[in-house]
């Protein structure tokens, strides 16, 4: 009985490695052929790249009677709400998510073609893999922070404090022949604060404090930083699907990493899809 038991786990064992083994097979040849066995690729990706930015500023939510204010009232709240979106030049904010999103992609060689317009996208088949930014948001906001210690004694203080929130967020529709979904990814940038404890009143503490304010330049950074992950992302995407094509399911995920065109590592499947774009 106890020899049966060790053949099952080794048998057990086995399997989960052949799994693991044709995944990790799929995956490395989809790369290779892209990127040293050209004449075996006959896929393109054609792209619609973000072509405008909404503008959010979350903070004028909380202004009482906004809506109701003068135009000249209006611009005088925002401009006092405003530090960051404001200054965003979208042109050459769209660049710095457009040019990252597309080395990511030009590192895999497969081929990009970039058009214009939604319209001008092809239907997706097996040759056409199809991805259109449908939309580009960066929103900023200021909220309330509190910052609370406890004394070795027991005592509890607070300090409060405001910080600056940036955050840029996409909506993406990726097609290839077997799916057509929409995905979304975000990432933000926010003030730092740092204080020291100088006395105590009360409840609340008295504070030196200093803060690291973001400002435009940050939003360009966090754009090229977005476009960077979503291309990364997005390659990621590719490797799923294509193994999900061979063999009708995925054991692993594999992590891409575009400064070698190689697959970095893996981890279960169950664990890495969960970094990937949140699904609409």
């Amino acid at each position: 009985m106890k020899n049966k038991n060790v053949l099952i786990v080794c048998v057990l064992l086995s399997m989960v490695f052949v799994g693991c083994k044709s995944d990790l097979y799929y995956a490395g040849s989809y790369l290779y052929k892209f990127g040293r066995a050209k004449g075996n690729a006959t896929e393109q990706i054609y792209v619609a790249l973000p072509s405008k930015v909404i503008h959010t500023n979350s903070s004028l939510n909380e202004i009482a009677g906004f809506m109701f204010m003068s135009e000249h009232e209006q611009d005088s709240v925002i401009s006092s709400k405003t530090a960051i979106l404001d200054k965003i030049d979208d042109s050459i904010f769209i660049s710095q998510f457009s040019e990252m999103f597309l080395f990511v992609l030009s590192r895999t060689h497969i081929p990009v073609v970039v058009v214009q317009s939604e319209s001008s996208l092809p239907k997706a088949d097996d040759n056409h893999i199809v991805v259109d930014f449908v939309q580009m948001e960066a929103e900023e906001y200021v909220k309330p922070e509190t910052s609370g210690f406890e004394t070795r004694r027991g005592s509890k203080f607070s300090y409060d404090y405001m910080l600056r929130h940036f955050s840029l967020g996409v909506w993406l529709r990726f097609d290839n022949a077997d799916t057509a979904q929409v995905f979304y990814k975000d990432a933000s940038v926010d003030d730092d604060f740092h204080g020291t404890v100088t006395s105590l009143n009360g409840d609340k503490a008295n504070m030196r404090t200093s803060f690291d304010r973001i400002d435009v330049n940050d939003a360009y950074r966090l754009a090229r930083d977005l476009g960077y992950q979503c291309g990364t992302l997005f390659v990621e995407r590719l490797l799923v699907d294509h193994v999900r094509a061979m063999k009708g399911g995925n054991n692993l995920y594999f992590l891409y990493d575009p400064a070698y065109n190689t697959i970095d590592d893996f981890v279960p499947y169950d664990d890495g899809i969960k970094w990937q774009f949140e699904k609409l």
